[in-house]
């Protein structure tokens, strides 16, 4: 009923009876620790809305940025697991052919020496040696 006593003697009662301090930094409007009207509030909130919209859909496409970015490490990670697996696998297969090359002379050498000293016998299995 305030409201209606104040409509009764005062014509700019609305003005401000609908008010809200808004301390604007660095409006340059010359509004600084004024008070405005309920229409400027509710139109100077709105853009603070817009502009935080804005500000959320910024950090939505840093997010997606991010996770590419994310996925692209991980992709790299994984391409990295897989050529140093096939590295290992490729030097492990060398370092076996190259013993299975060196047994190959090894054995050569041996029958080449029993050959020389005069012994026809064949080699000796190492994993099956003969019973002394």
């Amino acid at each position: 009923m305030k409201a209606a006593t104040l409509n009764n003697h005062d014509p700019n009662w609305e003005k401000r009876f609908f008010t809200a301090q808004l301390k604007t930094t660095d409006g340059g409007d010359g509004m600084d620790g004024q008070y405005v009207t309920r229409e400027e509030f509710n139109t100077a909130m709105h853009k603070v809305n817009q502009n935080f919209t804005k500000v959320e859909a910024r950090f939505d496409v840093t997010d997606q940025k991010i996770d590419k970015l994310d996925q692209k490490i991980e992709n790299r990670s994984d391409l990295l697991d897989q050529k140093i697996d096939n590295r290992f696998a490729t030097l492990d297969q060398k370092i076996d052919d190259r013993f299975d090359v060196l047994g190959a002379k090894i054995d050569a050498l041996i029958r080449v020496t029993w050959w020389r000293c005069g012994i026809n016998h064949p080699p000796i299995d190492l994993n099956h040696p003969p019973n002394s």
